[in-house]
């Protein structure tokens, strides 16, 4: 009896050992296992990524060339979304965790909802190319030093927006920039808008070398103005999307080179503050020439005062890099309508046989997408 009892608390303590090792060795993956989710949340958790870099591989420890991740070690999430990080309190000059840049992109410009996983690229005064990845919160940074001006766009499954002017410092939700109520908030919207328009003959004095409103000005200011200066823009209360908009007696005095519109463009002006978003010398000499020999004039000598007659049948396309990405054609009326086109620029090219083929670069925004007025020319024989 002596001996079995003896075996007996020989094997008890024998397999209780075995238990105590193999809960420790448990314990120990289970460990292992936590760190490795720690790890990768880190890693995704960086501010600043490379188009070089790649952010699913596991691999990438994050310090293998010195500049993936401005050395971020991402063991802190984002915070404060939508909230100006450069001030003297948080990111500013100086502090342990400088910003260059730093902002909030959203899906509105209200700032409803944050946008996860947008591309935000910057390229500084020296060019240098920085792509920074949205968070969880919509929040963008970079750590690493780079020089204002900023050239700054963003863009999210297949829409690009830009902003028209460098940005003269990574401030982006400054209480000047993009805060609800000022420019609106960054953001990127999966709601596509239409791109509608007309296709007419040009009319019979459009071959005239006089600088017309109809057939010189309109364009510019479609192009580079009326994002602000309409309806829904940020500037409503000063609209230039026609030509009685345009050519308001406090701003345009025909024949005078005092207009405070040419005031407003002109780069020397004291009050030149809207040659940033002009930023063309010879749309600035065309737009002047306008007003000064041609009297702002609505139409050219002789061109009739309503649209020419209508082109059915032609192609109507939005171009990039070398592909259509839209297409469709006018109806008899010479309009066209392009559905659903997402945010970005677009080379525009219309054509029909026996017609010289119009192009130019379109940029389709988010909002105020006026429909286009297009006249084409037709071939001399």
């Amino acid at each position: 009896m002596g001996v079995i009892c003896i075996m007996e608390n020989f094997f008890i303590k024998w397999f209780t050992k075995c238990l105590i090792c193999v809960f420790g060795i448990t314990i120990f993956l289970m460990g292992e296992t936590k760190i490795s989710f720690s790890d990768k949340a880190k890693n995704d958790n960086h501010g600043v990524f490379l188009r070089n870099n790649g952010e699913d591989n596991d691999e990438d420890d994050g310090d293998d060339d010195g500049n993936d991740d401005d050395g971020e070690d991402g063991d802190d999430e984002t915070h404060n979304a939508g909230k100006n990080c450069l001030t003297s309190g948080c990111h500013s000059q100086g502090k342990e965790h400088h910003f260059s840049i730093g902002g909030t992109i959203y899906t509105d410009a209200d700032g409803t909802t944050e946008r996860t996983g947008a591309e935000i690229k910057v390229v500084d005064a020296a060019d240098n190319i920085t792509i920074l990845r949205s968070d969880g919160l919509g929040n963008f940074y970079a750590e690493k030093n780079l020089n204002a001006p900023f050239t700054i766009s963003a863009s999210y499954e297949g829409r690009e927006v830009k902003m028209p002017i460098p940005a003269p410092d990574g401030g982006c939700n400054t209480g000047s920039c993009h805060v609800a109520g000022m420019a609106g908030r960054v953001f990127i919207s999966m709601n596509d808008l239409d791109l509608a328009g007309t296709v007419t003959e040009a009319g019979a004095g459009s071959g005239s070398a006089e600088i017309s409103y109809k057939g010189d000005i309109k364009a510019i200011f479609d192009a580079k103005c009326i994002i602000c200066h309409s309806a829904e823009g940020m500037k409503s209360d000063v609209p230039l999307t026609t030509y009685p908009e345009v050519t308001d007696s406090r701003r345009v005095i025909p024949g005078s080179a005092d207009s405070l519109l040419l005031k407003k463009i002109d780069k020397r002006s004291s009050i030149g503050t809207m040659w940033q978003y002009l930023n063309s010398n010879s749309d600035y000499k065309k737009i002047k020439k306008w007003i000064v020999k041609y009297n702002a004039q609505e139409y050219s000598s002789g061109q009739e005062l309503s649209l020419g007659k209508a082109v059915p049948g032609a192609e109507v396309r939005l171009r990039r890099d070398n592909r259509d990405i839209y297409k469709t054609a006018t109806d008899d009326e010479g309009k066209f309508v392009m559905k659903a086109v997402k945010a970005g620029e677009y080379i525009l090219k219309i054509s029909k046989e026996g017609h010289k083929t119009h192009k130019q670069i379109y940029q389709m925004n988010q909002s105020n997408v006026s429909p286009l007025e297009i006249t084409m020319k037709i071939k001399q024989h």
